[in-house]
């Protein structure tokens, strides 16, 4: 795939952060954590870019992914913890679980500097199970209209992102690194990246407007 064509598609992380940027004060503060993590994704594209264009920040780029990758796993169990779909105690366990994964992780690896395969592969079934979850009781017990709804996007959005990651993605990590399927296995990510970035802004705007209160 072309260079520029695969930056511009990186990039459409850009769309829910600029769509998250706008309604984020228009917006309860039960979602801002979702707009913390498009702001995330579009930090370490950036990063990657650089790195690109910039070889002399090395092995830098592995070592932010690996922070991002636990970050944003916060953030979104911190999201689903204050919308009411998992328990504190729930949050603080898996969390706790990713951290012990990632110290595995670096023992196995021996380095900060090497993409971190096995917490990535945690931290993705999580989130699967987590979305399927979700898209569960959207689908069972929503009254309103399911297009209507920031949780049927993004749920739907995180189930299609790790169900690819787990099933076809994860086999670069431990199978096919080096080879032609590599490439090829990339080169799908980024459209299914895409499609993901776009249910990410939908669902931005699904987002119920906060009620301001005026002073009387």
């Amino acid at each position: 795939m072309d260079a520029g064509l695969t930056y511009i598609m990186a990039m459409s992380c850009t769309i829910p952060a600029a769509a998250g940027i706008y309604r984020y004060k228009r917006i309860g503060k039960k979602f801002h954590p979702f707009i913390f993590m498009m702001l995330l994704d579009m930090l370490i594209e950036t990063i990657f870019y650089l790195s690109i264009k910039n070889p002399a920040l090395g092995r830098f780029p592995q070592l932010a992914v690996n922070l991002y990758i636990l970050i944003n796993f916060a953030l979104f169990l911190y999201l689903v913890h204050i919308n009411n779909y998992v328990g504190k105690i729930v949050m603080q366990l898996l969390f706790a679980a990713a951290m012990a994964m990632a110290v595995f992780n670096y023992f196995y690896a021996g380095t900060l500097f090497k993409t971190f395969s096995f917490l990535f592969c945690f931290i993705w079934l999580v989130n699967l199970i987590i979305s399927i979850d979700i898209l569960s009781r959207q689908i069972m017990a929503l009254n309103e209209k399911l297009f209507n709804n920031f949780w049927f996007w993004v749920s739907s959005a995180y189930i299609l992102y790790n169900a690819f990651n787990l099933l076809i993605f994860g086999q670069v990590f431990f199978a096919t690194t080096g080879t032609s399927n590599e490439k090829a296995i990339g080169n799908i990510q980024h459209f299914v990246n895409v499609a993901c970035y776009l249910f990410y802004a939908i669902a931005i705007f699904r987002i119920p407007a906060k009620k301001f209160i005026s002073p009387q």
